[in-house]
């Protein structure tokens, strides 16, 4: 009897012990799978129905890092906890994170986004400021709009080079290019000399460049068009985002003076305004170099609707 009385005792211990066990096991993995969960990075709030991670959600609903919201008839307001404001218009789609969206499809507004920036076909569009508003969009044929609607955004490239800063009231499309495109660059603007160091701040995408050649030196002050090729092993100056080896120049005026056809086909690049939500293409050539149809960056020769260069003045 006191044999049986002993293996109970100690069958209940080891019950006892057993329970405890599953019940730290089973603690540690609820611990683990809160761990484990995406962190809340705000709201989405729509008149009707849109959709979470594939989920169909009527009203509002919680947005968790890497969410994918995808609009249909209405637009959605999507109000993220640091204070940044995005407006995903109807039939778009967006992945969320804390400090970015990915626009897979569609257009976008954001506000208030001083550490919030948009990504889309590998370009990445930062505002300059909290106070900065604008409109992101994919327009079709592989492009990317921007509008900035107050303050400025300044444009990268897939490597993080700048490819355009956007003012208020400006517009541009990018559109991506294979590697195979060409790497001839073309900007336009005055060319500057300072502290032995030839700068030109392109009218179109408003980036400065560092450029060099043979024969600029005489173009000094000029309004020109250059024709080059970036060269990736030099650095350039500070206040230039990249250093262009130049083969063709063209003077477009003598001095700072302009060229009024020119400057009127330039005028339409960079002020297409927000009414039109249109305006001249910049062309991102292999992730690297940038282009546009009329007046900066352009690749030579290569774009729709682009006219051949015109002979050199000087080489």
């Amino acid at each position: 009897m006191k044999h049986l009385m002993k293996l109970g005792r100690v069958q209940t211990l080891l019950f006892s012990k057993a329970w405890a066990v599953a019940l730290i096991l089973n603690l540690s993995l609820n611990l683990s799978l809160v761990e484990a969960a995406s962190p809340v990075i705000g709201t989405a709030i729509t008149q009707g129905t849109f959709r979470v991670d594939n989920a169909t959600v009527t009203g509002n609903a919680t947005l968790e890092e890497g969410a994918v919201v995808e609009t249909s008839l209405a637009s959605s307001s999507l109000q993220l906890s640091n204070g940044t404001h995005v407006v995903l218009a109807a039939a778009s789609r967006g992945r969320l994170f804390g400090d970015h969206m990915v626009l897979e499809r569609g257009e976008s507004r954001l506000d208030h986004g001083a550490t919030y920036h948009l990504e889309a076909l590998g370009l990445t569009i930062r505002p300059e400021t909290g106070a900065t508003s604008g409109r992101i969009a994919l327009a079709g044929g592989g492009r990317v709009r921007v509008a900035a609607l107050t303050g400025s955004f300044r444009v990268l490239n897939s490597r993080g080079m700048l490819v355009a800063n956007l003012g208020t009231g400006s517009s541009l499309d990018f559109e991506p290019q294979t590697s195979s495109a060409s790497g001839l660059s073309k900007v336009t603007g005055v060319l500057q000399k300072k502290n032995g160091h030839l700068l030109l701040t392109d009218e179109t995408t408003n980036v400065t460049v560092e450029v060099a050649g043979p024969g600029l030196e005489k173009e000094a002050g000029n309004r020109v068009e250059l024709t080059g090729s970036m060269d990736p092993t030099a650095i350039p100056v500070p206040e230039a985002s990249q250093y262009i080896r130049v083969a063709q120049v063209r003077r477009l005026g003598k001095g700072a003076a302009v060229d009024h056809a020119g400057a009127a086909a330039a005028g339409a690049a960079t002020a297409g305004g927000i009414a039109g939500w249109s305006a001249g293409t910049i062309a991102i050539i292999g992730g690297v170099a940038a282009a546009a149809t009329v007046g900066g960056l352009a690749a030579a020769n290569k774009l729709p609707g682009q006219a051949a260069a015109a002979p050199p003045v000087s080489r």
